[in-house]
């Protein structure tokens, strides 16, 4: 019974034995260490004993245990191996394979097995053996079958130490296996030392020999499936044997069938060398193994003779190399979609960043097409055998898998800059590409990064923190109940695509936002469904501010009657800290769009959002512009006009001219407002690129060169070019601190070229209050898997800041400091003569002196709001000059301020010295509860709420117990309370 168990087991898990040509022909227990197995190959194909074994089951136990591991060796047809104990003194003839091993040690109890991968292949003995069944005997096979299970019949039995037909089949000896052929061909001279085969011209249309080839060499990989039309079914082989040129490649692509055959096989392939759109590949005719063996990677290396880094990877092609810091190879694209073959892949560069061409060049210029080859020839895309569109890497399984430090960020990732160390692969070519198809498993330790991921954001302080951020499409109406958005096409598909999605989305933004710290925010891409609690920005911000202290929360920049920033389905949105600024005004300004009347068709821009904001210690404005100008994925009427902006030859993109005609109308509108300005958001264009150079300014640029507005433009019904465009030669002289500053940095990646697309520039007046700038590297040089979009597919959710977007943030620091000046009494003052000028300190006293008594607000008329400066710190100082700002929103949490409800005062010596002032609102506010915060010096010191009484129940008197206006404060340092 339990034998039948035995059987059943074998024939369900593997019925190889059927098929297997690997077989146990002698078994021999002798007296001491006089033990020996042999085994023949009855096939007619060469095997490959990796993953055999010889095991025992010991004195009747039911469980195998291995005794001599098999891989690594190789039986040819007909060809006989004796596995013996090593300690075996018998002598063997010199033509006799053997392998020797001590753990050969089966005695007369044991059954022994040929397993395969776990499998019985073959056996000599029952299980459960009987006692002593094989003891001091020598077993010969009656055929050359093998059997999962013993019958006695099928062996005839020898006398104890029995070892005379060991190597000998039948009592013959096994006939000499063929050797090993010789290649009419070194695989190295079917390369040649060129950038195709010596035995093909294509540059005469010849792309495949006339005559065959017989190449020998070992399998490094194999293709079973077509991975598009990138890589066939086939496989890559190598030259044993290299032949030391470096000009030549040892290895080839071969285009076959793959049956039967495993890496490490040694093979003769014959057939005709083909020349498939750059990649030297060989057609095979026929092909046989021969063999095994083995090929060590070679290590990718540049040599002085390569012109360029492509001829690094010709001379590399086909073969099997590893990736080192000598080759370095940096990622210029994190491993994310590939938006040709639609699969995930990743890209290197070689030595440096592949930087796109119209970042540091204008466009057109030499300098911009020498980098666009640049980027082409330093170029080596990391695929996969197999396509993948969704989830980890085959070739890296536990990327975004592991959180040792259990910070919230997974310590498994790719970044762009990382070099890349110790990766094996083998080189193909297609789409004028050449691709690295990783054959080894990397992990973490792949990829060597010379900055600290978690501590990014470092940036000199100044007085207040500016910074842009596009969200990528931050949606609520759809997955988060939020409110309708009108603007919607039914064809396109818009932000997070399930619930879980968009609460990983707000997660993962609120903590980019917070630790970006910045005072002034422009957001872009934020769902223009208005301002109400239910909408986008209330939502987002909302749930930010739960993250803060009540001094960092922020408000929502909005005017009383704005229900949506233009008409498209997403908008630019500011955020601030009323504790740090004040929102003086805020206007929203149509951008040009192009019509497109023959074509039905009408291209537009997101409308500019432009707050004014004032700050401490200053009578000057500043104006903030917040824009998002057209893309460069779709085309507009200009890039239809010709086909050279079809086929964008200058590298801008689609709708540069569209673009153009934004940055023009944005500057001629800013001009109009007097101040210091900053235009921030996604731009859109690179750095040289014309929308920039009209923005900036043109040094160094051909005179020539002419940057031409898009044709049939408008704004709102006014027509701005007419139907041949115009040529923009004005340029408004605004700075990019990122330029100046960090010459090299970026904030988005596409394609595989780094550069940028968002930008914070300020007017010639800033330049010198500037701290610092930085693109914060949170998103664009990290994997899109790590994204809302992929978490799903990865398997884990991870919260933090990295890739809560596509685009990086990017921020400044500006200072308005100057020198300190001594505190003053005014009151009785030391020096009656020395001038109180903003900026002096004066001294609070410990509760208001003298303060007013208050009066209730009723609906709809203007009063006086009573502020206890005290709130501050008693004892603490203020400045003379300091700005009191008090904000009255709605109670709701979204903090949606307007201009009409925020009210000022500039503090003089004597309101500090008696600790009190008065704000005054003009308009007044319907019945209802208002939350009021007041700021001084841009910091809060309480927060409150506000009851506004119907008109008819005022009395006008002071508030009693009963009172309507209820100020219960929270300041920083102690608590207010009506007395």
């Amino acid at each position: 019974m339990k034998k039948s168990l035995i059987a059943l087991s074998i024939s369900s898990i593997l019925s190889a034995s059927a098929y297997a040509d690997i077989v146990i022909t002698e078994y021999v227990e002798g007296s001491s260490s006089n033990k020996a197995i042999e085994l023949f190959n009855n096939g007619s194909d060469v095997e490959s004993l990796d993953g055999y074994s010889l095991a025992r089951f010991k004195d009747g136990n039911e469980t195998e245990s291995t005794m001599v591991d098999l891989s690594g060796n190789v039986l040819k047809p007909s060809e006989v191996v004796v596995v013996r104990n090593n300690e075996t003194d018998t002598p063997l003839s010199s033509s006799i394979k053997v392998i020797t091993s001590s753990s050969l040690v089966h005695n007369g109890g044991d059954a022994v097995a040929l397993m395969h991968n776990g499998s019985v292949m073959d056996i000599v003995g029952d299980v459960p053996t009987t006692k002593n069944w094989g003891k001091d005997k020598t077993l010969r096979r009656l055929n050359t079958t093998p059997s999962a299970l013993y019958n006695e019949a099928e062996w005839e039995e020898f006398p104890k130490n029995t070892n005379d037909g060991l190597g000998l089949v039948d009592g013959v000896t096994p006939p000499e296996p063929t050797p090993d052929p010789e290649p009419s061909i070194k695989i190295s001279e079917l390369q040649g030392s060129g950038w195709a085969s010596p035995y093909t011209d294509p540059a005469n249309n010849k792309f495949i020999s006339d005559e065959k080839f017989t190449v020998v060499g070992i399998i490094t990989a194999v293709q079973t499936e077509a991975l598009d039309g990138d890589l066939p079914v086939g496989f890559f082989m190598q030259d044993e044997t290299p032949d030391n040129d470096p000009k030549t490649s040892d290895g080839i692509f071969v285009v076959s069938d793959v049956s039967g055959i495993t890496i490490g096989d040694k093979i003769e392939v014959t057939g005709l060398v083909e020349e498939h759109y750059g990649w030297t590949r060989l057609l095979a005719n026929e092909s046989k193994v021969v063999g095994t063996g083995t090929v060590t990677a070679t290590e990718l290396e540049t040599s002085f003779s390569d012109t360029d880094f492509d001829f690094t990877l010709e001379r590399h092609e086909g073969m099997l190399v590893k990736l080192t810091s000598v080759s370095d190879m940096k990622v210029t694209r994190s491993y994310a979609l590939d938006s040709g073959p639609k699969r995930f892949n990743m890209v290197l560069s070689n030595a440096v960043l592949s930087e796109h061409p119209n970042e540091h060049a204008f466009p057109s210029s030499d300098e911009s097409l020498k980098q666009a080859d640049c980027i082409t020839d330093k170029r080596l895309v990391v695929e996969s055998f197999e396509k993948v569109t969704s989830g980890t890497p085959p070739w890296y399984p536990e990327f975004g898998a592991t959180d040792v430090d259990q910070n919230g960020s997974t310590d498994d990732y790719i970044r762009v800059a990382d070099t890349v160390n110790n990766m094996e692969g083998v080189i193909g070519y297609s789409y004028s590409d050449y691709r690295f198809y990783v054959t080894e498993n990397a992990n973490k330790d792949s990829f060597v990064s010379d900055t600290d991921r978690d501590n990014l954001l470092t940036l000199n302080e100044g007085d207040i923190r500016i910074a842009t951020f596009n969200t990528q499409q931050y949606f609520n109406s759809l997955q988060g109940g939020g409110s309708n958005n009108p603007h919607l096409s039914s064809d396109i598909e818009y932000g997070a695509q399930s619930s879980e999605a968009f609460t990983l989305q707000t997660e993962k933004l609120v903590t980019a936002l917070k630790t970006l710290n910045a005072d002034i925010v422009g957001l872009m891409e934020i769902e223009n469904n208005g301002f109400d609690e239910s909408s986008a920005i209330s939502y987002l911000v909302t749930q930010l501010n739960l993250e803060l202290d009540e001094a960092d929360q922020y408000h929502i920049a909005s005017n009383e009657g704005l229900t949506y920033v233009g008409s498209l389905a997403t908008s630019n949105q500011v955020i601030y800290r009323a504790s740090k600024v004040g929102l003086d005004s805020l206007k929203v300004w149509s951008m040009p769009e192009q019509r497109g009347e023959n074509i039905g068709e009408t291209f537009s821009q997101h409308d500019a959002l432009i707050p004014t904001f004032t700050f401490k210690d200053r009578d000057e404005k500043l104006t903030v512009a917040v824009s998002h100008l057209k893309d460069k994925q779709t085309p507009c009427l200009d890039d239809m006009a010709t086909n050279e902006q079809l086929l964008d030859s200058d590298y801008q993109g689609s709708c540069e001219n569209l673009r153009v005609s934004a940055a023009d109308y944005l500057g001629q509108k800013l001009a109009e407002i007097e101040g210091e300005k900053i235009i921030l958001g996604s731009l859109n264009s690179y750095a040289s690129e014309d929308p920039m150079l009209v923005l900036t300014q043109r040094e160094g640029i051909n005179e020539e060169y002419q940057i031409h507005a898009a044709i049939n433009t408008y704004v709102d019904d006014k027509k701005l070019h007419g139907e041949a465009g115009g040529v923009i030669e004005t340029s408004y002289g605004y700075d990019n601190p990122l330029q100046i500053l960090h010459p090299n940095s970026y904030n988005t990646v596409s394609n595989d070229a780094v550069g940028s697309l968002d930008y914070i520039l300020t007017s010639a007046g800033l330049k010198s209050k500037i701290i610092d700038a930085m693109q914060w590297n949170i998103n664009a040089g990290e994997s899109a898997l790590l994204s809302y979009e992929n978490a799903a597919a990865l398997g884990q959710e991870y919260r933090d800041e990295f890739r809560s977007a596509v685009h990086d943030p990017v921020v400044i620091s500006i200072s308005f400091d100057g020198k300190p000046i001594e505190p003053v009494d005014p009151i009785y003052p030391e020096n009656p003569d020395q001038p109180i000028v903003p900026g002096t300190p004066v001294k609070l006293p410990s509760e208001p002196l003298n303060e007013p008594r208050p009066i209730t607000p009723v609906d709809g008329q203007g009063f006086e709001h009573f502020v206890d400066l005290t709130a501050a710190g008693a004892g603490t100082y203020l400045k003379v000059g300091d700005e009191v700002v008090v904000s009255i929103t709605n109670a709701n949490g979204a903090y949606v301020a307007t201009a009409s409800n925020v009210a000022k005062d500039t503090l003089n010596e004597f309101e500090i010295a008696l600790g009190w002032t008065e704000v005054t609102f003009n308009q007044g506010l319907s019945t209802g509860e208002y939350a009021v915060t007041t700021t001084v010096d841009g910091e809060m010191i309480d927060s409150s709420t506000l009851v506004v009484a119907k008109n008819s129940e005022s009395d006008g008197g002071s508030a009693g117990v009963s009172g309507l206006l209820a100020l219960l404060g929270f300041g920083f340092l102690r608590s207010k309370q009506n007395k």
